[in-house]
């Protein structure tokens, strides 16, 4: 029903090549993490004018 990995645990060089790897995608300056940045900046500004000059 259930396989159980027979995969060895990853070395500590392994799991830093993944991590930065991961961190290269979904960091600050991925494609994901611009987007989110430049919503979040937007969303910013268009709050900035409701409170400066209101509806």
């Amino acid at each position: 029903m259930f396989e159980t990995s027979t995969r060895a645990p990853m070395t500590s060089a392994e799991e830093y090549k993944y991590a930065k790897l991961a961190m290269e995608w979904y960091g600050w300056g991925s494609p994901i993490g611009l987007g989110i940045l430049l919503v979040a900046l937007a969303a910013a500004a268009v709050l900035a004018r409701i409170a400066i000059f209101g509806f």
